[in-house]
């Protein structure tokens, strides 16, 4: 066990795990309805997280110690980043306000995310050859998912304080959207090999572009301004995707990678 904890990837891991410990603990110090600040270091913990667990598999590779023991790491560290916590965050915000639906809600965001997880697991494990997308994720990865709630927190408890008052029949809503696209099967785009990929790295400096600009009104808006783009342009590339490829257009290659 003392390799594993010396394993550098592990400790970013760790350390992701140690952001979403501490985001828990100060939600349920505050209690039901907190304030917005402390909402505000919940989602900027969650957000240290994520990077966190973004950096992990690039120690791995850098470093050449990627182990089945960090890939199983990892998947635990990612149900309690954004599985647990965005659920907690949502719930303590406005969830709580919907009784025993918001519980549902809330329940089924860490559901999902779990299956998500274990369906991720279980095709890399066992090879799987039946998705036909190259180039694109099966559904909305749970770290997406999870950054894009908090993120969605973050900005209605920080900018839009005094400027709009979010119901909770519409966060509910957000919660149970999102939780169904982590368990779909629509294509998007992971933008893993950039490259390879033209387009999608073109598609990124667009994406660094819009969220620069969020960036000079509020920091949330770096993320968040990314998150809808992504969101939305992923959801319509998705579905463009599985047309095409229902009216026999398979394989087109250069669709996602140059030669």
């Amino acid at each position: 066990m003392i390799r594993h904890f010396l394993n550098p990837p592990n400790w970013f891991t760790s350390a992701s795990i140690f952001c979403a410990v501490w985001a828990m603990t100060t939600l349920l110090g505050a209690g039901v309805d907190p304030e917005p600040g402390v909402l505000i270091k919940a989602c900027v913990l969650v957000v240290f997280g994520g990077i966190f667990d973004l950096l992990d598999g690039r120690v791995a590779r850098l470093t050449k110690r990627f182990t089945e023991f960090g890939v199983q790491l990892d998947s635990i560290a990612d149900i309690i980043s954004f599985g647990v916590v965005p659920a907690l965050l949502v719930w303590s915000w406005k969830l709580h306000a919907l009784g025993p639906f918001g519980n549902v809600l809330a329940f089924g965001w860490v559901l999902c995310a779990a299956f998500r997880l274990a369906r991720f697991n279980a095709d890399l494990e066992e090879g799987d050859e039946s998705w036909p997308y190259n180039g694109y994720a099966r559904g909305l990865t749970s770290t997406m998912a999870g950054g894009a709630l908090v993120t969605f927190v973050w900005i209605s408890n920080g900018y839009l304080v005094d400027r709009i008052e979010v119901p909770a029949i519409a966060v509910g809503g957000v919660v149970a959207a999102m939780a169904f696209l982590m368990i779909s099967s629509l294509p998007l785009p992971d933008f893993r090999d950039l490259r390879r990929n033209r387009f999608a790295r073109h598609i990124t400096a667009g994406f660094l572009a819009i969220c620069l600009t969020g960036l000079l009104f509020d920091p949330a808006l770096f993320f968040g301004v990314g998150a809808a783009v992504y969101l939305t342009y992923g959801v319509a590339e998705g579905l463009f995707v599985v047309v095409k490829h229902k009216r026999g257009h398979v394989g087109d290659d250069e669709y996602v990678t140059e030669d």
